[in-house]
């Protein structure tokens, strides 16, 4: 039987009449086929016309896979140590969530203690100096105290330290105050003498006056012979005795008057040298400030480090060391914090050959097989970042590009309540385009 013979009884089209009488001959009524198996024909060609209709039209999508991990944002904190020191207490535990500031372990103290407190005695002692002489340099009579030194004032020995300034501010000033009195008294005794001269030379100019009024007299009256000469004689004698005596009051006042105002300059000079002195004292005692308190701050960051603090809130992870009196090596890493509430993303590695079909901004499939109630759960991301050069993986020294996948806001919608953790592995495709599945088939041959 011819192939058309077979097509018009599967599809029951009537034969011509000269394929009728040849067919006849042949077949028997036993050999006709049924409508069942007609229907399975038109079936498996509807089917097969269906299935390359799809294949020419339907899209699929072509990606680059790449296996990927779930990492923080900003990456591990890893806790350090500048010095190194004993340790004395771990306060945390592998896995223990944490707050910024909290105390994760603490190291052996004595030493830095030891050197805090010598710097912070130092440095206020010399910063009460400071403020006793400022008081001095602006005729204060109470100190006017830093507020570094009155942060200390309970410590018994910074609080003799500032009871020291006080007494020291009091006394130098009565000191000076009683040296400056006494030349004061000294420069008024003088400025008196020199008045009380200035009396005794006017009195004494109007008895000269008086005399020599009563000896121009007296001489008219020898020469006429009515007095006797030796009167007139011890009248000279008085006018040459009065006129000594002015002399010598004159002296004593100029005397009076040049020791006044040398004690006046004396009084500005101490005046001057004490605060000559306080300015030095204060210029020195600033450069020993200045020093001590770098030296003071040093040693009190270097007590505060004993305590190791978390930069920031997350869960600690890799603790190298719990070893009570064990060493931390200075810089070694002690431990780990994975930050707590830090943006996601996925980190994967491109093979070189792939990198020229991967775009910043591509979307992506990213399957998670770790979740128990949805094992394939695929939730959408896209393309954040590539390495601008080739890395080397140390374990394997072959090549990569490092890919960053951020999980879309859709992406979360479909994570539901799956919560993901730092670590956890994925499966990523990198959508880079769509074609049908024929040209999927015919790409090797049409390359």
């Amino acid at each position: 039987m011819s192939w058309r013979g077979w097509w018009q009884r599967f599809t029951g089209t009537p034969a011509v009449d000269g394929e009728k009488d040849a067919n006849s001959s042949s077949l028997t009524p036993q050999a006709d086929i049924g409508p069942t198996v007609k229907l399975g024909a038109w079936v498996l060609l509807g089917g097969f016309g269906a299935f390359m209709l799809w294949a020419i039209l339907a899209p699929l999508d072509e990606g680059v896979p790449a296996q990927g991990m779930v990492m923080v944002d900003t990456k591990r904190k890893t806790i350090q140590h500048l010095t190194g020191g004993l340790i004395d207490k771990v306060l945390v535990r592998e896995g223990q969530v944490v707050q910024a500031g909290d105390v994760l372990i603490k190291l052996n103290e004595a030493q830095a203690r030891a050197e805090f407190e010598g710097s912070r005695q130092r440095y206020l002692s010399l910063r009460a100096q400071e403020d006793r002489l400022l008081a001095e340099q602006v005729g204060l009579k109470k100190i006017e105290f830093h507020p570094d030194v009155l942060a200390g004032k309970e410590d018994p020995l910074i609080g003799q330290h500032l009871r020291t300034q006080e007494q020291m501010l009091i006394s130098r000033r009565l000191a000076l105050q009683s040296e400056l009195a006494s030349i004061g008294e000294a420069m008024q005794a003088q400025q008196e003498a020199a008045k009380g001269y200035a009396a005794q030379l006017e009195s004494r100019k109007q008895q000269m006056a008086y005399l020599v009024e009563e000896r121009a007299g007296l001489r008219d009256l020898v020469r006429e012979g009515y007095a006797p000469r030796n009167k007139l004689l011890e009248m000279e004698r008085m006018a040459s005795e009065i006129e000594a005596t002015i002399s010598d009051l004159y002296a004593n006042q100029a005397r009076a008057k040049r020791s006044a105002s040398e004690l006046s300059l004396r009084k500005l000079q101490r005046e001057q040298e004490f605060r000559k002195d306080i300015d030095a004292q204060l210029a020195e005692v600033r450069r020993e400030v200045s020093a001590d308190e770098e030296r003071f701050k040093a040693a009190r960051d270097a007590l505060e480090r004993t305590d190791i603090k978390a930069p920031v809130s997350g869960s600690v992870v890799g603790i190298a060391t719990q070893t009570v009196g064990g060493v931390i090596p200075q810089g070694q890493r002690i431990m780990d914090i994975v930050p707590k509430d830090e943006a996601l993303l996925l980190e994967a590695q491109i093979q070189p050959h792939l990198i020229d079909r991967v775009r910043v901004g591509q979307l992506a499939d990213i399957r998670f097989s770790n979740f128990s109630l949805t094992p394939q759960l695929v939730v959408e991301g896209q393309l954040v970042s590539v390495s601008a050069d080739l890395l080397v993986d140390p374990a394997t020294n072959s090549g990569y590009y490092l890919a960053r996948v951020a999980v879309t806001a859709k992406g979360l919608k479909d994570l539901g309540g799956h919560r993901l953790q730092p670590g956890m592995p994925a499966e990523i495709v990198i959508k880079t385009g769509e074609r049908s599945l024929l040209e999927y088939l015919l790409h090797p041959l049409t390359r």
